[in-house]
């Protein structure tokens, strides 16, 4: 299979990614990502979100370096 230039077997990001260009100051050197989930599992992490006083993008950083340190790597996502 042929790779693409977004392709994360590749290691190169495209390169609108790779700018982390925005308007908006508090995303500077940040790109975005999604990921499709069930409905459950979205309303789930809202909740918890909710529950917890928190932003889905600090449940997602936290998440994320919850996987980087089981396969011990370094914890980078900021939320």
């Amino acid at each position: 299979m042929a790779k693409r230039a977004g392709d994360a077997q590749s290691g190169k990001l495209g390169s609108r990614a790779k700018a982390g260009k925005s308007d908006k100051p508090s995303r500077a050197g940040r790109v975005a990502f999604a990921s499709w989930q069930t409905v459950e599992t979205v309303r789930q992490l809202r909740i918890l979100a909710a529950e917890q006083g928190t932003t889905l993008q600090a449940l997602t950083a936290e998440a994320l370096n919850l996987l980087f340190t089981k396969y011990r790597k370094p914890p980078l996502a900021k939320p």
